[in-house]
């Protein structure tokens, strides 16, 4: 699963082969206990497209979604608060330092980032972003690995070119 995940992140089959969980999904935690304070979402592994959907179904109060596949392949679930997304944390920490949401951008790549896209004042998709996102940005980036957030914070007149 981790070679499949990072082959869709453009790594090369010998760079994909030699990666470790740890060198990819950086702060995971094992063995932990299944109630915790400090937690607000749980990964897992899919082994097929039905352990979402049993996800669904067992966790109804939970928010289930799929991520770290290309294009529309998912390759891991999550659980997290229902209600609590990109565009929630925005809002809310604009509210906490007082200041506008006309002056946020909004950078992603994935379906999951369109509600932030559509909670900032300006969103940019990332060239290696799937056609539900390019569409809903108001701007398309170059991929991630081809400078995409330089030619990004340029386009936006964040920093200068030279």
């Amino acid at each position: 699963m981790l070679r499949q995940y990072m082959l869709g992140k453009g790594a090369t089959p010998e760079e994909a082969d030699g990666l470790e969980v740890d060198d990819v999904l950086h702060g995971i935690v094992y063995g932990a206990e299944l109630y915790r304070h400090d937690l607000n979402k749980v990964s897992f592994i899919l082994s097929s497209y039905q352990d979402h959907l049993d996800s669904v179904e067992e966790f109804p109060d939970l928010k289930a979604g799929t991520w770290g596949g290309k294009g529309e392949h998912a390759l891991f679930g999550d659980l997290g608060v229902r209600g609590i997304d990109k565009a929630h944390a925005v809002r809310v920490l604009m509210e906490h330092l007082g200041a506008d949401l006309a002056d946020t951008i909004a950078m992603g790549d994935a379906k999951v980032d369109i509600p932030m896209f559509e909670a900032c004042a300006q969103s940019v998709c990332m060239g290696s972003g799937g056609m539900e996102a390019k569409e809903a940005a108001d701007w398309v980036t170059t991929d991630v690995d081809d400078d995409g957030l330089w030619n990004a914070f340029v386009h936006l007149g964040l920093i200068d070119q030279e």
